[in-house]
């Protein structure tokens, strides 16, 4: 069984942007993060040895979904939630052995696809999409060592799939993602190792490489494409962004690129010898692209690389860029503290900003956003009342699973936990606590809670 290590700190970002700040939903190794189509309080995050987290209410109460065996070391880093059946789910990943699909919301899962010489089937950095305009066919781009890079295609929402290309050895070892254009659907492209962005004008059947630096075909040998994303107000802008995994060749690497073309043409517009592993984007205001990009290196050891625990945002398309500088990096489950971002999700419905990294799944906080202005910190199931000496709190959704407390200060400090003994009034004393803000995390291992509490002497 995985432990889970509930490690919560809250962060209140000293940049000059509108106030915002990243606050840590779930103290969790998180790979991906995808919404609901149709309910975008639904959140699916990819976590690790077959596991999901997923939650109903936007990140405060979370559940464990297993979609396999839970002793492998692998990481589920492509989620997919079908468009019109939102009970269709289909997960890939790093170490996962082929794609794995849910027709009941997670309930039960199905292995759809395996490589039938057993060899090795993954599906990288978010590398499997939904058509934008058939719903129910999906793309996925294998990028396997040893150099057993294809394109598979469904159309049948995820049942059954099909290889519909191969991209040969001397083109790239290793395909790390796709992406679609949404105003021509029969475009598509793939991230590659060797900083190579493949497209495809014909669905995936066949591929070129298109410059991406200066007029070339690639950036360094070591080099990674880990995702592509395209602007949703003008879909000819797009952006991708590119990993450095070697610190033998950081000069002239890394970065961002954008395309204005419709990816005809790429080239470096920010962040030159820096590592990146994320981007995404909305529409911001005055016309303009609003892109948030985040950081990567390859391990725990010292490295010279640039990227570890950089996220980033531009207002105005990637002309200037500000940088967060005080996010809750954290330890996760595994007790890793590199400050991987693996992804970032603008949702938009409501306009909320995910980030999935190796110590947490984070929402940013946007006062003035379309973020609902009703939405508290505290759980609408969990009420609480603070008294001088103690806080009494009542589960008005008590389960009969064994249910325990845990109390942190807002810098991730442990100071007090203990079983729930009274649902209907369970009293905590607080005598030895400071005046301050504190998360309270309430359930079990598999399933729980949280609410800030403050303190007051």
């Amino acid at each position: 069984m995985i432990k889970l290590l509930l490690l919560v700190v809250v962060c209140m970002s000293t940049i000059p942007m509108m106030g915002q700040s990243w606050k840590l939903l779930n103290p969790v190794l998180s790979h991906t993060i995808v919404t609901n189509s149709q309910n975008p309080h639904t959140l699916w995050v990819g976590n690790w040895a077959h596991q999901l987290y997923r939650s109903y209410d936007a990140g405060t109460s979370w559940t464990i979904v297993e979609i396999g065996s839970t002793d492998v070391p692998n990481f589920l880093m492509s989620i997919v939630t079908a468009q019109t059946d939102t009970n269709v789910i289909v997960v890939g990943g790093f170490g996962v052995d082929g794609i794995r699909r849910s027709i009941d919301a997670g309930r039960t899962w199905t292995r759809v696809l395996t490589d039938s010489a057993r060899l090795a089937m993954y599906f990288i950095s978010e590398a499997i999409l939904e058509d934008v305009s058939q719903p129910g066919r999906y793309f996925g781009a294998r990028g396997t060592p040893p150099r057993n890079n294809s394109i598979w295609e469904s159309i049948n929402n995820g049942a059954t799939w099909d290889s519909i290309s191969v991209l040969p050895p001397n083109f790239t070892d290793r395909l790390c993602t796709i992406a679609q254009r949404k105003d021509s659907a029969n475009i598509l492209f793939v991230g590659c190792r060797g900083g190579i962005i493949a497209r495809s004008d014909d669905r995936g059947r066949t591929w070129r490489a298109v410059p991406v630096l200066r007029g070339m075909l690639n950036i360094s040998g070591d080099a990674e494409v880990p995702k592509i994303v395209f602007s949703t107000r003008y879909p000819r802008v797009g952006y991708a962004i590119v990993a450095i995994t070697s610190p033998d060749s950081i000069n002239d690497n890394g970065g961002v690129l954008k395309t204005v073309d419709g990816g005809a043409t790429w080239d470096r517009i920010a962040f030159a010898d820096t590592s990146l592993w994320s981007v995404d984007v909305r529409d911001g205001a005055n016309g303009e692209d609003d892109v948030f990009i985040g950081g990567f290196r390859t391990s725990n050891r010292p490295t010279t690389i640039k990227g570890d625990g950089l996220v980033a945002r531009s207002t105005d398309g990637g002309q200037t860029w500000s940088q967060y500088t005080d996010i809750p990096w954290g330890i996760n489950e595994r007790e890793d503290t590199i400050r991987n971002v693996w992804s970032i999700h603008c949702e938009p419905k409501l306009k909320r900003v995910y980030m999935t990294a190796e110590t947490g799944t984070y929402i940013l906080n946007e006062p003035t956003s379309a973020v609902d202005n009703n939405e508290t910190d505290s759980h609408q199931t969990l009420r609480y009342t603070v008294g001088t000496n103690e806080i009494v709190v009542t589960d008005l959704d008590p389960t009969d699973d064994h249910t325990s407390w845990t109390l942190y200060t807002m810098n991730g400090n442990l100071v007090l936990s203990g079983d729930v003994v009274s649902p209907d009034a369970q009293r905590i004393s607080t005598t030895s606590l400071a005046s301050g803000l504190y998360l309270l995390t309430w359930g079990s291992e598999r399933r729980f809670r949280t609410a800030h509490i403050p303190v007051v002497r």
